[in-house]
């Protein structure tokens, strides 16, 4: 499948919402470290009405219930009160959805009428999705916050928000992402009455679903992909197209190491189509003061393209670096070093250059890496995306590992002095040497 959506608000209206929201509402979403709880994620597919027993026994045994959208009105009817309602969409429809639960987290892109459903006795959290140019209308903020991936749907991004919360046991339910017969949801939700249908062929079965379902099956696999990387352990009660993406998945594993998933990535042509290195060699030349008497090293290379871009403006010494033996493109005539920047290096030079590699490094190794990368050079330029991926979904296995805002990645580089920085929505750039005696 190649499915592109767009947004059902526009930008300014949606952004118009962040601002808003995140204005009025103190209580945000901010990471918390890991623990033995569950969160028990319920959506609203047809095959919930079944395992609406197991549910009720699970959070009789203390695990805690995400109900998404609908489906906390749906549990409400059936005796159960979720331990949390959690809303995405931009719509102020959505207000119809709301049921009874213990306590509300909202999208800040939610419309305003849903946060004023809410009198002040009641327990209402705002969470911010990793989409692009959403910190440029979040206020200063007292305190730490996260930005959520998994994109596009609730049901995606629920289950990074329970990551983010500090749950590590995902069980999903009601994830079918496809219709049964005429019915989308267990239950008449009207809203989505005219949403656009589609058929989805997998492994010899054909399955109708909207557009939007079927981009969250074809995303699942990378989210899924992610938060297993992480020591999470998902199970799925569904049924539909989701078991049928879940099958697939099973036989046909991601990659096992960091290693394999890039040397799987860089045999697809439309990877190297793009090359932030490239793109960001001007830029970095003027910041680091490159000349021709410098020694560069490109950590995480990739097609070599950008050291190529600053060899050809200044004649530096360029040297590539990465793990992936197959990722420098044959039109790249530098020296190239494999080598593992989750390790210490041997290497040495004058100035590191380093664009969209952080985020693709696990959380846990980001530190080490800096570390690593500035053990070799004097100072050191680095261009770090701040959203969620893509094109991981080509191999079902996540690419950007670390996703965090601006302030996040700061507070990394702490060890060292930051020179310049800047950032948009989509990026951040550092500049940074060893600090002086």
């Amino acid at each position: 499948m190649q499915i592109e959506l767009i947004c059902n608000t526009d930008d300014s209206a949606l952004f118009s919402n962040v601002s808003v929201n995140s204005r009025a509402q103190k209580k945000w979403v901010k990471e918390v470290s890991a623990h033995d709880g569950h969160a028990v994620i319920v959506g609203g597919g047809p095959s919930l009405t079944e395992f609406l027993p197991t549910i009720k026994k699970r959070q009789e045994l203390g695990q805690k219930v995400f109900a998404l959208n609908g489906a906390a009105r749906f549990l409400n009817a059936n005796g159960i009160i979720p331990d949390y309602q959690v809303i995405l969409d931009a719509r102020a429809e959505n207000v119809a959805l709301i049921g009874i639960a213990k306590e509300y987290l909202l999208a800040s892109q939610c419309h305003p009428t849903l946060f004023s459903h809410f009198d002040y006795a009641v327990a209402v959290s705002v969470w911010h999705p990793a989409i692009e140019g959403i910190e440029m209308h979040l206020p200063t903020h007292d305190g730490e916050y996260a930005l959520i991936g998994g994109g596009l749907t609730v049901g995606l991004s629920t289950m990074c928000l329970a990551y983010t919360m500090g749950y590590r046991k995902l069980h999903l339910f009601g994830y079918d992402s496809s219709h049964r017969e005429t019915l989308g949801h267990a239950y008449s939700q009207p809203m989505n009455n005219n949403d656009v249908l589609c058929k989805v062929t997998l492994d010899g079965q054909t399955f109708t679903s909207s557009l939007t379902m079927a981009r969250q099956a074809e995303l699942f696999p990378a989210v899924c992909n992610n938060l297993l990387d992480r020591d999470c352990v998902i199970t799925l009660d569904s049924d539909g197209l989701i078991m049928a993406v879940y099958r697939n998945m099973k036989a046909n594993p991601a990659p096992k190491t960091e290693a394999d998933k890039y040397k799987a990535m860089w045999n697809f042509p439309q990877y190297r189509t793009v090359s932030p290195g490239e793109m960001a060699a001007r830029e970095a030349v003027k910041i680091a003061t490159i000349g021709q008497n410098t020694t560069v090293i490109d950590f995480g290379c990739g097609t070599g393209r950008g050291g190529q871009e600053i060899h050809n403006l200044t004649g530096a010494n360029v040297v590539l670096v990465d793990f992936a033996d197959n990722a420098v493109s044959g039109s790249v005539k530098l020296p190239f070093f494999i080598a593992d920047l989750t390790q210490p290096m041997t290497l040495k030079g004058d100035v590191g250059y380093c664009t969209d590699v952080m985020e693709h490094i696990p959380t846990h190794h980001v530190a080490d890496v800096i570390k690593n990368i500035m053990d070799c050079v004097d100072c050191a330029y680095f261009q770090i995306s701040l959203i969620p991926d893509e094109m991981g979904a080509l191999i079902g296995a996540p690419l950007h590992l670390s996703v965090y805002p601006h302030d996040w990645w700061v507070k990394k580089f702490l060890a060292y002095e930051i020179v310049w920085t800047d950032f948009n929505g989509e990026n951040a750039a550092f500049y940074v040497q060893h600090k002086r005696n």
